[in-house]
């Protein structure tokens, strides 16, 4: 399951060669000042009029602006207030899924305290998470919220078709209770959803490894 789980991700992800995956992760790193970006702080760091850069942002699926064209979120991570937080470098993010959350670890290679809410319970989950995978959560018993959408779908509405579903739960007892009103719905343990995360981020950017 993980294995197709990965592949579909992959595919939905932009498709970037070498230059691309270095365009991104610059993304992801000018994101994590917690600021959204504007076009032209972002063209600079990438050597591009902005002009040039608003084609290439155009050609990618998940980038997300504020009212004032400002870059506010990419592929899960996100500058505006979610029910999913971290701290990275002294600055609180936010990511669009509890999954997600696993995705910033793997993608700034650096540990991060993050927080969310089980939608069942409401109780607070905490984790601390490094590169290779959780350091510690509490409570120990939580779970991931699941569904396998159609790869368009992704594409086209990465949050409404997929992020919205997506939880930790605090236990594989809330996570079936969460089931019974999602069918498609299934449950990975947070050390899965963690190889998940880093298989994905690994295959994106293998050329910058």
């Amino acid at each position: 399951m993980l294995t197709e789980l990965a592949h579909l991700f992959t595919q939905a992800f932009p498709q970037l060669d070498q230059r691309g995956q270095q365009q991104s992760l610059k993304l992801y790193q000018l994101l994590s000042r917690g600021k959204p970006l504007s076009i032209k702080t972002f063209a600079e760091s990438i050597a591009l009029s902005c002009e040039e850069t608003e084609t290439l942002l155009a050609t990618w699926s998940g980038v997300s602006f504020d009212k004032k064209h400002c870059i506010n979120a990419f592929w899960g991570i996100s500058t505006s207030p979610t029910a999913h937080s971290f701290r990275l470098n002294n600055q609180t993010l936010y990511t669009w899924c509890a999954w997600d959350l696993l995705l910033a670890a793997v993608i700034y290679r650096q540990t991060i305290q993050a927080q969310t809410q089980c939608p069942v319970s409401k109780k607070t989950i905490s984790l601390s998470l490094g590169e290779n995978g959780v350091e510690k959560i509490q409570p120990a018993s939580a779970m991931i919220t699941f569904v396998k959408p159609d790869i368009n779908a992704l594409k086209a509405n990465i949050t409404g078709s997929f992020c919205q579903y997506v939880f930790f739960v605090d236990s594989e007892t809330s996570g079936k209770r969460w089931q019974k009103n999602h069918d498609n719905g299934f449950l990975l343990s947070i050390d899965q959803g963690f190889e998940l995360a880093k298989n994905i981020m690994q295959t994106v950017f293998k050329d910058t490894q």
